[in-house]
């Protein structure tokens, strides 16, 4: 996008710059909102990582060497338009900055020049004065706009509500009242914009947000035998099996799994009162396989995966077994598939399946995503066995995620709540926005977990 030396031409102001950036990444013509930070660090060949940051908004690192690569780094556990903010504020150090680290901390308005300059070119990089006034102009009465109707200018641009009031109050001067600083961020929170923006029928997945990261985001599977994946593994496992209801602790899971493995039937959990623990190292091996294998997946994998779970089990003879009842799934609230119609079923699934495998090639990675969370929930619904579909489901749909080089997710256990509404919302309302949107965010941290070394 930008030659060597070029940008130079256009570091005597954020606006100046950030207009100039617009410009050529929508080839002079109109952008189209809300802009997409991630895309254009991916065109400028930037990498952006997500990190557990505790007191840091983003960071960008210099590259060694010339044969390197830049780095950015964004805290995931900020909101997302934050962290748009941030991408567009990192991607400034990079275009003016770029011989220099920069650490960004999660502080007030004490800031050098150049973190100013870099905050003012996010700002007009993701709200443009020119679109800003246009979009203020649709609700200005008297000369000024509503903090209700900045909550619509808010999303139109894709940032938050106060980086949007203090932008038409300063910049335009389009909000009433008392607009000193300390004054107007009371007057914010006072507004508690969360809780109007639902009272106003406005809260949104984040989908058409975090799509633009997951599109961008230099995913990655691999299986190997480090450190990191070993306790990314043994989260995984805790995890799915807490969410199940088995009574496990995070630090005996690597303990049960080597007894169960070197003794099998010998093993003193190899018995019926330890019903639970014994699949835990079925589990273990569903997800070994799934990691490893080159066996080609079908819907009627999910029958073989079952029989995995139950192998080191007294009654190993349950698994693959179809359900001969009807039954209901109470934490997620839905009524599965009439148990006569599961065969039926399975035949639709494999068609979904079959599908996107063909396709998987020609689809950006988000839509990818989306798909296999469908088939997914549709797992969910068919319910296919007495026991275990949650975890199976989800083995399945980790398998497909690395056909895609997608890493492997897991729900925590305290998200659980989260994870069942969402399958509700699915299931009634046939709205998977918001049951992506876990599976987006999931795979981020997954990234950050199996990519700890970096940063």
């Amino acid at each position: 996008m930008f030659q060597e030396d070029e940008v130079r031409e256009y570091i005597s102001s954020p606006s100046l710059l950030a207009n100039e950036v617009l410009r050529r990444t929508f080839n002079g013509r109109v952008p189209s909102f809300p802009i997409d930070p991630f895309m254009i660090l991916d065109k400028l060949n930037v990498v952006y990582q997500f990190r557990d940051f505790k007191e840091l908004e983003g960071i960008y690192i210099v590259p060694d060497d010339e044969d390197d690569i830049p780095i950015i780094g964004i805290n995931n556990n900020r909101p997302i338009t934050r962290q748009r903010f941030t991408a567009a504020h990192e991607l400034c150090h990079y275009l003016k900055d770029s011989n220099e680290s920069n650490i960004c901390p999660i502080d007030g308005r004490k800031k050098n020049p150049t973190e100013r300059f870099a905050d003012e070119f996010a700002s007009e990089l993701l709200m443009p004065r020119v679109y800003l006034e246009e979009q203020v102009s649709k609700y200005e009465i008297d000369g000024y706009i509503a903090f209700d109707d900045v909550l619509r200018v808010a999303e139109y641009f894709g940032v938050s509500f106060e980086s949007c009031v203090l932008n038409i109050a300063y910049k335009l001067k389009k909000i009433s009242g008392d607009i000193e600083y300390i004054k107007l961020k009371k007057r914010i929170n006072k507004y508690k914009p969360n809780i109007r923006k639902a009272e106003m029928g406005l809260i949104t997945s984040d989908k058409s947000l975090m799509v633009n990261i997951i599109n961008s985001y230099k995913l990655f599977f691999e299986n190997e035998s480090n450190t990191v994946w070993y306790k990314f593994k043994n989260d995984f496992i805790y995890n799915e099996n807490k969410m199940e209801g088995v009574k496990i602790e995070a630090e005996d899971v690597a303990e049960l799994i080597t007894d169960l493995r070197m003794k099998k039937q010998e093993s003193e959990y190899c018995d019926s009162e330890y019903k639970d623990i014994i699949e835990v190292l079925g589990h273990a091996s569903v997800y070994d396989y799934i990691t490893t294998t080159s066996d080609k997946i079908s819907a009627f994998s999910l029958l073989s995966l079952h029989r995995m779970l139950y192998q080191y089990a007294p009654y190993p003879d349950e698994g693959g077994k179809i359900r001969n009842s009807n039954n209901y799934v109470t934490e997620a609230k839905f009524e599965t598939v009439e148990y006569s119609k599961i065969t039926e079923e399975i035949l639709k699934l494999n068609n979904m399946v079959e599908e996107l495998i063909i396709e998987k090639d020609e689809i950006t990675v988000s839509r990818y995503i989306d798909r296999v969370v469908e088939i997914h929930h549709r797992i969910t619904v068919i319910h296919a066995f007495h026991d275990g579909n949650g975890r199976i489901s989800r083995a399945f749909l980790n398998w497909l995620f690395r056909l895609k080089n997608i890493p492997p997710v897991y729900i925590k256990h305290e998200k659980k709540r989260d994870y069942y509404e969402a399958l509700k919302i699915a299931d009634t309302q046939k709205n998977y926005e918001y049951l992506s949107v876990i599976f987006y965010k999931q795979i981020l941290i997954s990234m950050i977990q199996l990519n700890s070394s970096v940063l």
